[in-house]
């Protein structure tokens, strides 16, 4: 992941199979100038941003939108 970015890991509750992963890659594509990496072993999206244009808000609703949940956020 590139320097100068902000970093974030979601650990996602519900992501159980390579179609759920597939899912997230497919979402998190939509996003410009961001890097990203979805890993189902580890249950995981990490993503590389420029704070400003985008928030953690704006990947936890792109997360929360296609019924998964996030470890440790209160619902």
């Amino acid at each position: 992941m590139s320097e100068g970015k902000t970093r974030e890991t979601f650990e996602i509750i519900g992501m159980t199979c390579t179609g759920c992963a597939r899912t997230l890659e497919n979402e998190f594509r939509r996003f410009d100038g961001i890097e990203y990496a979805v890993s189902l072993a580890d249950r995981t999206v990490t993503v590389a941003y420029a704070p400003g244009a985008l928030s953690r808000t704006d990947f936890e609703q792109a997360i929360e939108s296609h019924g998964y949940r996030i470890k440790g956020k209160t619902y």
